[in-house]
């Protein structure tokens, strides 16, 4: 996947129609504008994960890193924010520097999979509508309750599918956008959390939001079709615009949803 995120015109379009923030968002109303849901979004999953200033967050696929300088401006927090995609690792420390937050907030190269940090160096780890990507999800659990403190909590959104509403058809479609063919659902995920050592502590279905996000996103593309085509290869912009299409459609008819878990790797 981080090819897909290196291509210039993707990271320009994500830029432009999602804004700093690559996650969906939570609608109170319905009638929020894209950045205040995301916004929303990380504020409740930051409350659920009772964050308290000093402590260490890891925060894995971290996108433009507006979610590391969110918890080290509001929370008190130090944030070491990873990614495998350069041109993002590179905005981010731009964005960090400007914001005078370099001191609070690192970046660095790092696979989620096999994580370059210590064990017991965290006490929150954090990621986003990522762990979808992964084709070893266990794994990813293992190496976050690895780098955990006792105690520690695991935050994560993500999508989720549900198998028996998918046709095969969706089912293809959504596996060679994603590269694999281990989608998820709210069960698989919640064996997975338990398969790596972590207590399941919170567990919040979030698809009416998933739906309006990838509908509000989607109307945001098609507004700006035009100037996009002028900035961008035809190419690119069309697999983008029907790939978007397709998830707005998924998640609008149930199938496609988002969910938040809380678990936690249990005091010694």
């Amino acid at each position: 996947m981080s090819e897909h995120y290196e291509n210039s015109g993707v990271d320009r379009l994500y830029s432009a129609v999602w804004g700093e923030n690559i996650h969906y968002g939570v609608y109170e109303t319905g009638d929020e504008g894209i950045e205040t849901a995301t916004w929303a979004a990380k504020r409740l999953m930051a409350e659920a994960a009772r964050l308290s200033p000093g402590e260490r967050v890891l925060e894995v696929a971290c996108g433009y890193g507006a979610t590391a300088r969110y918890l080290a401006e509001e929370y008190g927090v130090s944030v070491v924010a990873s990614n495998i995609s350069e041109t993002q690792l590179a905005r981010c420390r731009e964005m960090a520097e400007s914001r005078a937050l370099d001191d609070r907030v690192s970046f660095e190269y790092a696979d989620f999979h096999e994580l370059p940090f210590p064990d017991e160096s965290f006490d929150v780890w954090w990621c986003q509508e990522s762990m979808v990507h992964s084709p070893d999800k266990e794994r990813v659990l293992r190496e976050a309750y690895r780098v955990l403190k006792p105690g520690g909590r695991a935050v994560i959104s993500d999508h989720i599918f549900w198998h028996e509403r998918l046709t095969p058809q969706e089912r293809a479609a959504v596996e060679a956008r994603y590269g694999m063919s281990n989608l998820s659902s709210p069960a698989d995920y919640e064996r997975h959390i338990e398969a790596a050592g972590f207590t399941l502590v919170e567990h919040r279905d979030w698809q009416r939001h998933a739906a309006l996000h990838r509908a509000k996103v989607l109307a945001r593309l098609e507004q700006h079709m035009s100037e996009f085509a002028r900035e961008m290869d035809a190419e690119t912009l069309e697999n983008n615009h029907r790939s978007w299409a397709h998830w707005a459609d998924l998640a609008a008819e149930g199938k496609l949803s988002l969910d938040f878990y809380l678990a936690e790797k249990p005091a010694r």
